[in-house]
C-alpha cells in the first residue's frame, strides 16, 4: 500500500527585522494599506509551492544557498510552528494536521541533539520509554532497538558512548532515533553535511534501504543483516515487518554517486519550485531548454549551477491531482493510528532524572571538583574566624561579617550552577518537546527537582565545617534549624538562577543581566546598608532574608556580651540585632521563611513561563 504526501500552494514568511534608527516616518499622502505594509515587513521565504512524495521513494531537495531547502523540508514535515505557515496538505487525499504529521513522521535535524556521555543504547531506550512505555513491553522494547541497530550497522556499538562516535555513526543514531517510531515519512535536513564522500554514501544508501529500492550497483552499500538477528526480521510468512518509507533530504553538492542514489529530486531557486521529477526527465526537461550536461560533469552540480543563473528558468509541470479523487494504488481505508501512546507526565519526569542521573555518574569528577572548591570556603572561613568569640564586643563585628559571607557564598553559588541549565541546551529541548517526547512542564520540574538534593547535602556539610569554629559553636538544634534555612536559600537561590536562564535566552546576555540585580540586592542585605531607611525593599532582596534569619537564630541565644566600659556597648543578641535593623521576635524567622518561599514560587513560575515562550516561539526546530 503507497501512501502518498501532497503540498499544495505552500508559502512561508518570516518577519523582517528593520533597525529602529533607519525607521522613518510616513506622510499621509505617503502611506498605504495594511497588507502592503505586512509585505514590507516581512520576508516570503516560500512561494506557493506544491509537490508530492509516496512511500518507496527517496526525493532529494536542492537548490543554491538561500533557496529554501530547509524552510521546504521543514515545512511539508509540518515542524514549523506558529501560524505564517500556508498551504495544503494531504496524505492520500485527506488533510493531514500538525499533530498527525509529526506523529507518523520523523525529522532528523542537521546538527544531532545528542548527549555524549550516554552510551547508544542508553538513548535509545530512554527515547523508546518516552514514547512508547504505555503501550510496548521491555521484549518488544528491546528487540525493536537491535532490530533497528542492525538495520543501521551499529549493533556493535551499542554500548559505545555517543562521543566516541564518528559523524557518520552519529547521522545513522540520528536516523535510529527517528525510526523508533516506525514512521511512513522520514525527513533529513543535510545528512550528508560534515562527512567525506565515503561516509555520505553509506548514510544515503542506507535512506535507499529505508525505501526498499534495490541497488543496481553490486558495489553499494547493502543492509546488513547479522544471521542471530535474522527473527528479528522475519514474520510467519517471512516477509519483512517494517514498511517501506519515504525519505525526503535537502542536500548541498551531491557527488555523482549519490545523485544516482535519489529516485526523485526537486530544485529550488528564491524559494519557488523550478523542476520536480527523476534524473531520466530532467536530463529530457534541460535538454530541451537548451541546456545539455558536459560529459563527465556531476549532473547536480550542473542543475543547480544552470537554474541559479538562469532566472526565467521554469520546468515545473502540474503536479497535484484534484483532492476528490484517490490515485490508483492509494487506499480509501488508509487511517492514522490517533491512540495516544505517549507517556504519563509523572513518568516523563521520571525518565528525565533518570537520565540526569546517568550523565552526573558519568561527569562524577566534575561534580566532586566543583563541590571541593564550594566546600573549601568553609575551611578558609575557619580559619580567618578562628579566634572570634560571641561574648566579646571585638568579635560582634567579625561574626557578622561571617554570617553574611556564609548568606552571599550560598546565594552566589546556586544561583550560577544553575544560571546555564537552560541556554546550551535549548535547541535540544525544543525539539525534544515539539517531536511530544515529553512536555515543557515535565522537564523543567525535572530539572529543578534532581537540583534539590544536592542543595540540602552541601548546606548541612557547609555549616558543620562553619560550627567547628570554637568561638561560633552552636548547640546542635541550632545547627539544625541553621542548616535548614541555609538549604532554603540554596533552593531558593536556585530558583532565581532558573528564572534567569529561562527568561533570557542568550548565553552573553544571561550574564550580563544577573550582575546589577546580584549588586542590587547585595546592598539591600542588611550589613552594607541601614535596611530601616528601604522600608519593603529590603523584602526583595535574598541577601537580606537569609542574613536576618541566620543572624536571629545565632544571636537570639546570646544572653550577654562583655563590656568593658558602661558606654557604646552592645550587651546581648538582642542589641546586636537591633543595631543591624534586624527584628528581634521568633516569628521574624518564619517571616524569612515566608519570603524564600515566594521567591521559590514566583521565580520557577516566570521562569518556566520564559522557557516555554522560548520553546513556543515561531520558527522551525
Amino acid at each position: 500500500m503507497d501512501v502518498t504526501l501532497r503540498w499544495k500552494d505552500v508559502s512561508y514568511s518570516v518577519p523582517e527585522k528593520t533597525q529602529w534608527w533607519r525607521r522613518r516616518k510616513k506622510s499621509s499622502g505617503e502611506r498605504t494599506e495594511r497588507t502592503e505594509r505586512t509585505e514590507r515587513t516581512e520576508r516570503r521565504i516560500l512561494h506557493n509551492v506544491c509537490g508530492q512524495v509516496s512511500t518507496g521513494n527517496l526525493v532529494a531537495i536542492v537548490g543554491a544557498s538561500g533557496a529554501g531547502k530547509t524552510t521546504l523540508l521543514a515545512a511539508i514535515s509540518r515542524r514549523i510552528r506558529g501560524n505564517k505557515l500556508a498551504g495544503k496538505f494531504t496524505i492520500n487525499s485527506r488533510e493531514i494536521d500538525r499533530e498527525d504529521m509529526t506523529r507518523i513522521s520523523g525529522f532528523v535535524p542537521q546538527s544531532d541533539s545528542l548527549i555524549d556521555v550516554l552510551t547508544v543504547q542508553e538513548h535509545l531506550i530512554f527515547t523508546m520509554l518516552l514514547k512508547f512505555s504505555r503501550t510496548t513491553t521491555k521484549e518488544s522494547r528491546t528487540i525493536t532497538i537491535r532490530k533497528i541497530l542492525t538495520q543501521l550497522e551499529l549493533m556493535s556499538l551499542a554500548r559505545a558512548s555517543i562521543g566516541t562516535l564518528s559523524g557518520g555513526e552519529r547521522k545513522k543514531l540520528n536516523l535510529a532515533t527517528e525510526l523508533l517510531s516506525e514512521p511512513y515519512f522520514l525527513f533529513c535536513d543535510e545528512p550528508t553535511t560534515g562527512l567525506d564522500s565515503f561516509s555520505a554514501l553509506q548514510v544515503i544508501n542506507t535512506l535507499r534501504n529505508l525505501c526498499r529500492i534495490k541497488s543496481e550497483n553490486s558495489e553499494n552499500f547493502e543492509m546488513e543483516i547479522v544471521n542471530s538477528d535474522t527473527d528479528l526480521w522475519q514474520d510467519g510468512q517471512d516477509q519483512p515487518r517494517t514498511l517501506p518509507k519515504a525519505v525526503v533530504c535537502s542536500i548541498h553538492q551531491p557527488t555523482s554517486d549519490i545523485f544516482h542514489c535519489f529516485s526523485e529530486f526537486v530544485i529550488l531557486r528564491e524559494g519557488r519550485v523550478v523542476f520536480q521529477g527523476t534524473s531520466i526527465e530532467a536530463e529530457e526537461q534541460f535538454r530541451e531548454a537548451g541546456f545539455i550536461c558536459p560529459d563527465n560533469y556531476n549532473p547536480m552540480e550542473f542543475y543547480v549551477k544552470t537554474v541559479s543563473v538562469t532566472s526565467d528558468l521554469d520546468l515545473t509541470k502540474p503536479q497535484t491531482p484534484p483532492e476528490d479523487q484517490t490515485e490508483a494504488g492509494e487506499s480509501g481505508s488508509w487511517r492514522i493510528d490517533t491512540k495516544d501512546s505517549s507517556t504519563l507526565w509523572i513518568f516523563q519526569v521520571f525518565y528525565l532524572i533518570w537520565r540526569a542521573c546517568i550523565v552526573a555518574r558519568r561527569s562524577v569528577r566534575s561534580i566532586v571538583t566543583m563541590s571541593a572548591f564550594y566546600l573549601s570556603l568553609p575551611v578558609i572561613f575557619s580559619l580567618a574566624y578562628q579566634d572570634v568569640n560571641a561574648k566579646t564586643q571585638t568579635s560582634i563585628q567579625d561574626i557578622a561579617g561571617l554570617l553574611f559571607s556564609c548568606c552571599c557564598e550560598l546565594v552566589f553559588t546556586y544561583q550560577y550552577s544553575v544560571i546555564m541549565s537552560f541556554s546550551p541546551v535549548l535547541p535540544l529541548i525544543r525539539r525534544e518537546t515539539g517531536e511530544g517526547l515529553f512536555s515543557i512542564s515535565a522537564f523543567y520540574f525535572a530539572s529543578v527537582l534532581q537540583q534539590i538534593p544536592r542543595a540540602f547535602i552541601e548546606s548541612f556539610i557547609f555549616l558543620a565545617i562553619i560550627n567547628a569554629i570554637p568561638g561560633f559553636t552552636v548547640d546542635f538544634w541550632t545547627y539544625l534549624q541553621m542548616s535548614m534555612l541555609f538549604s532554603c536559600t540554596a533552593v531558593a537561590s536556585m530558583a532565581y538562577g532558573f528564572l534567569i536562564s529561562g527568561v533570557f535566552v542568550k548565553e552573553k546576555l544571561v550574564n550580563e543581566v544577573s550582575v546589577p540585580i546580584d549588586t542590587l540586592m547585595m546592598v539591600l542585605g542588611g550589613f552594607y546598608l541601614n535596611v530601616n531607611a528601604v522600608s519593603y525593599f529590603k523584602y526583595l532582596s535574598l541577601f537580606f532574608l537569609s542574613n536576618e534569619a541566620i543572624s536571629v537564630l545565632f544571636w537570639r541565644d546570646v544572653g550577654s556580651i562583655e563590656c568593658p566600659t558602661e558606654t557604646n556597648c552592645l550587651r546581648n543578641g538582642t542589641d546586636v540585632l537591633t543595631y543591624y535593623s534586624f527584628d528581634t521576635e521568633i516569628s521574624t524567622i518564619w517571616r524569612d521563611y515566608l519570603g524564600l518561599s515566594l521567591w521559590f514560587v514566583i521565580c520557577h513560575t516566570l521562569g518556566f513561563l520564559g522557557l516555554r515562550r522560548y520553546v513556543h516561539k515561531e520558527g522551525f526546530y
